[in-house]
């Protein structure tokens, strides 16, 4: 060992600077990665504000589209309501079409009973007026009547409608009935 101290310092054997070789290169790779690791890391964090962006956009979307739904819920309640309503009134309303109806047959009915039949009179005696026709031969009948007002009393006048077979007028073996409509039950009564 005293030789080495005459000689100076020992030469730096190749284990060693192999050694240091292998830390710069290793110190080299952990730069690279820490570099790589950093550059990651960016990329992670601008991919995170994105993601983060895009997802605060479909919460306000969210939030918007319940707003509209609850609306929407809303709307349909009072929609289902008037329907309701609407429904009770058609409900109503047919009810009340169908006694409108019945008392309309029922006041035709009546009507019809008002009517009297004059028979015997001949076809076409009476021209183109046959109510003017039938008021004069009434007028005539009837002389103590005078106190009427004829033409207000004798509301309708008309003939029986010819009988149709097969899609032809029958021909007429006997005059047909005269049907006449009076205002006046009294005057009707009488007549």
């Amino acid at each position: 060992m005293a030789d080495e101290s005459v000689c100076g310092p020992a030469p730096i054997s190749d284990d060693r600077h192999t050694d240091s070789e292998m830390l710069q290169s290793r110190y080299n790779s952990i730069k690279e990665q820490q570099t790589v690791t950093r550059a990651e890391s960016h990329r992670a964090r601008l991919a995170t504000k994105q993601l983060q962006g895009t997802v605060r956009k479909v919460v306000k979307s969210c939030t918007e589209i319940e707003g509209k739904l609850s609306s929407m819920e809303e709307r349909t309640k009072v929609v289902e309501g008037e329907i309701a309503a609407l429904r009770a009134q058609t409900t109503t309303h047919e009810g009340q079409l169908t006694d409108i109806m019945w008392k309309l047959e029922d006041q035709e009915n009546r009507q019809r009973r008002n009517n009297l039949r004059f028979l015997g009179i001949k076809e076409e005696a009476e021209g183109n007026n046959i109510r003017a026709y039938l008021i004069k031969v009434l007028q005539g009948a009837f002389p103590e009547l005078t106190n009427w007002d004829w033409e207000a009393e004798v509301q309708r006048v008309h003939r029986h409608p010819p009988v149709r077979r097969e899609g032809r007028r029958e021909e007429v073996k006997h005059p047909r009935a005269i049907l006449v409509y009076f205002g006046n039950y009294l005057l009707r009564q009488t007549i």
